[in-house]
């Protein structure tokens, strides 16, 4: 992030107009987490108010990869990664700036720093709203399951067997098995049955971040369950309500 223009030119009457500023937060007792919420908050009200066509879309992608802010800096960055949920990327956002303002003596420094962390926040985010949800959304589970909380259910119960971690990354070696359940649950019309094989293979991989080969899907539905899975049958079967 380029400090020149995050900070501008250096001028001492402004010290005096940014201690008030400072005072004045201390006094009233918002922190930089709870400022930032709220511009969190107002960014996904504004998005959900957009209705989006392809001129839009691009004009917003283009606004989106030109942003240059102290938020967007560390924000696109993070975002790049797929190991990250939302809170965390804002967590990371909100330490690389507690990282910068612990470095600065100079008051109005530092409130320029917090004014630009969270404008820029507020635009980033609904850029990132908007295209996110309206533009760039993948399948997941919860689009191909059927009832309310079904992937909720499935997802905790992957989570606790440690069939995948926090971030829903795969844990396991054995895809055929992992494949297996998921047909179970597409032949007791969990997983819509509606859905091709390949619909299926695009959401587990959106939903579990990694691969899975179409060729090893087809061989691994055609191979009888074995103990284990079959226990895994009758626990999911007693948790979403299936006749097995």
């Amino acid at each position: 992030m380029d400090q020149k223009k995050l900070y501008g030119q250096w001028n001492i009457w402004e010290e005096f107009v940014g201690y008030p500023m400072m005072i004045y937060y201390w006094l009233k007792g918002e922190r930089i987490e709870k400022l930032l919420q709220k511009r969190i908050e107002k960014a996904q009200q504004n998005s959900s108010k957009i209705i989006l066509n392809e001129k839009l879309r691009n004009e917003f992608l283009i606004k989106y990869e030109k942003l240059e802010n102290f938020f967007s800096f560390h924000f696109k960055d993070i975002n790049a990664s797929r190991n990250h949920n939302f809170e965390e990327k804002i967590k990371y956002c909100l330490d690389q700036y507690k990282k910068e303002s612990t470095s600065l003596i100079s008051s109005s420094n530092l409130m320029k720093l917090q004014g630009n962390f969270l404008n820029g926040a507020e635009t980033t985010l609904f850029l990132y709203f908007v295209l996110d949800s309206k533009t760039n959304r993948e399948i997941r589970l919860s689009d191909i399951m059927i009832g309310e909380n079904s992937s909720k259910i499935f997802i905790a119960f992957l989570k606790e067997k440690k069939f995948i971690d926090e971030n829903h990354n795969l844990l396991v070696d054995q895809k055929s098995s992992f494949i297996r359940i998921h047909r179970f649950l597409k032949d007791n019309h969990i997983i819509n049955p509606d859905f091709q094989d390949t619909t299926i293979i695009e959401a587990m991989e959106n939903e579990y971040n990694t691969n899975f080969d179409k060729g090893t899907f087809s061989r691994a539905i055609t191979v009888k369950p074995n103990d284990f899975e079959e226990n895994i049958y009758q626990e999911l079967s007693k948790l979403l309500n299936i006749k097995y």
